[in-house]
């Protein structure tokens, strides 16, 4: 075809009195060529963007997170009362397994719901609404091709800062935009009558003095515009389908009616955003540039970008969080959708109270997966959970952590049936030294500790989880220090569980004041290995297996 239209325009320029009809023919037929190329590339790149989907989705299914969409690593905060302690980021995390968005302010809203425990009445609605959304397949697979690579693509805090910035250019410059427009006519006009080009030279002086007044805010301008430009169409799509589906929960409809406003879509309103900032970056070109030294052309798109600002600025944030909770939302739909062992929680009224039949851990394969029953209200307000090392103590208390945040955040539970009450969460699970904080192990657990504490003072009830207490001192001082913590978290009406290894400890659920039940976890040495099954019981654990360890490792113990 190029050879072709090469051809055909050497000949047409060899009789210039004739009208090259075959080249014309084979011009426009290039073009439309390449129209339907470009289609069909988009296409294509749809088509493997939507097996990558799926792709990534068998994988999950398999346990294989290898091409997660995110991990969530820079939500991670070494300080938070549980996101570290329950495994919520980083690899192998609750947020790696979740999330689908595509930007980061998806990504945003998700890791926010996870970490501040929302509850009802936002925590229902949003699973209502997930709940809708996990069989709408097509609609959430059009929403995860829409493009590749997008969290580089989209800077939301420089965005947001952009489309309410007030140092606009206009009206200020119009007075000198049109005056050296008007002299570039002119001469422009003169310049093809005489057919000199003095004129010329003259509007490009005059046009260059004008632009030179507002050099640096029109250079300004025109970055970030082009930015800006890039930034929104990432949204456009997501809040096209918005516009376009006809959702019957309640929280979809209100996200819907967020983006609506009189006149053009929203996304009709990017799109005209967009298409500026490519007018924007064809200055780029050589010859677009020359005609800019006569018309300004950079001014008139400081004006539109002004314009459009004034119209449409106060929105974008509006825009930035409808996408970012419906991709939220989606993410939670998926975990639903891939997760049909799941149940949806119930929420309780009156004094804290959580109870869980056939809990598992939500990031535990479904083979390997043991479940476990466990209650706390007013009639067992602390778990003592004793047991042997490696036995699951820990993981039971990841466990009921892992749900609570679920159900807060608006998820399904891995359960057979979950009710509770709304909560603050603390955990003291994974404390380790900071070389950087130049804090002990046993220093960061107390700073934790004081932490969840002053949780309890809170309006909410408080779910404590608290692993090894005190571990990091002696046996005398662990228990007067653990009965003193655990008896003001109890006053003050707090529920939880503890886990220890000194069976002293176990001493405290003898007190009525303290409401306290004995569980344990325990195993079994079974020709010579050791053996778990997981299984939480009543009482108080009457083996040990410290020794049997020692010596599995080969070490040399009487």
């Amino acid at each position: 075809m190029g050879a072709m239209l090469a051809y055909s325009g050497w000949k047409a320029l060899g009789t210039p009195d004739d009208i090259p009809w075959l080249f014309l023919l084979l011009l426009a037929l290039f073009f439309a060529v390449m129209m339907l190329h470009a289609r069909v590339i988009r296409r294509m790149e749809m088509a493997e963007r939507a097996v990558q989907h799926y792709a990534r989705g068998l994988a999950r299914l398999r346990g294989d997170y290898s091409k997660a969409v995110s991990r969530g690593e820079r939500f991670a905060d070494a300080h938070h009362p549980y996101s570290g302690d329950l495994d919520l980021f980083g690899a192998g995390g609750l947020f790696e397994r979740m999330c689908h968005a595509r930007t980061r302010e998806g990504e945003a809203i998700l890791a926010g719901w996870l970490l501040r425990l929302d509850g009802p009445p936002a925590a229902p609605r949003r699973l209502a609404a997930a709940e809708e959304l996990a069989d709408r397949l097509e609609l959430r697979e059009r929403l995860a091709v829409l493009g590749t690579d997008l969290k580089t693509g989209l800077h939301p805090k420089a965005l947001r800062a952009w489309a309410v910035d007030e140092s606009h250019l206009f009206p200020k410059a119009a007075a000198w935009l049109y005056f050296a427009n008007t002299v570039s006519v002119i001469c422009v006009a003169a310049a093809l009558y005489f057919w000199v080009w003095s004129p010329l030279l003259l509007a490009a002086m005059i046009s260059s003095a004008v632009l030179q007044l507002h050099k640096g805010r029109v250079r300004e301008t025109l970055h970030s515009t082009s930015q800006a430009g890039m930034d929104l169409r990432v949204l456009e799509g997501a809040l096209r389908l918005l516009e376009e589906s006809a959702f019957d929960d309640e929280l979809l409809r209100e996200i819907q009616q967020r983006i609506r406003r009189d006149g053009p879509p929203a996304s009709a309103r990017i799109a005209k955003l967009a298409h500026l900032a490519e007018w924007i970056d064809s200055l780029d070109n050589e010859a677009f540039r020359l005609l800019d030294l006569l018309f300004l052309f950079s001014l008139h798109f400081c004006r539109a970008t002004d314009r459009w600002r004034r119209e449409n600025g106060r929105m974008v944030n509006t825009w930035l969080m409808a996408a970012g909770e419906f991709e939220a939302l989606c993410s939670l739909a998926a975990w639903n959708f891939e997760n049909p062992d799941t149940v949806a929680p119930e929420w309780l009224n009156g004094g804290p109270a959580f109870r869980g039949k056939g809990l598992r851990h939500p990031l535990i394969d479904r083979e390997k997966a043991v479940v476990n029953d466990g209650t706390l209200d007013e009639a067992a307000r602390l778990l003592l959970v004793s047991g042997s090392n490696m036995s699951g103590k820990s993981t039971f208390l990841r466990t009921i952590g892992l749900n609570v945040v679920l159900a807060h955040a608006g998820a399904r539970v891995s359960a057979e049936k979950q009710s509770l009450t709304p909560f603050f969460l603390g955990a003291s699970i994974r404390t380790v030294d900071s070389l950087q904080e130049g804090a002990s192990r046993f220093y960061a657990e107390l700073q934790r500790l004081k932490a969840i504490v002053d949780l309890s003072d809170g309006e909410r009830g408080l779910l404590f989880l608290l692993d090894e207490l005190l571990s990091g001192t002696n046996s005398h001082d662990r228990k007067i220090g653990a009965e003193g913590i655990i008896a003001t978290l109890i006053r003050r009406g707090a529920v939880g569980l503890v886990t220890t290894h000194d069976l002293a400890l176990a001493a405290i659920a003898e007190r009525p004041e303290n409401h306290a039940v004995n569980v344990h976890f325990e195993d079994q040495i079974v020709e010579g290995q050791i053996r778990f099954d997981y299984r939480m019981k009543p009482g108080v654990v009457k083996t040990s297996n410290a020794l049997a360890l020692m010596r599995a490792v080969g070490l040399d113990v009487p």
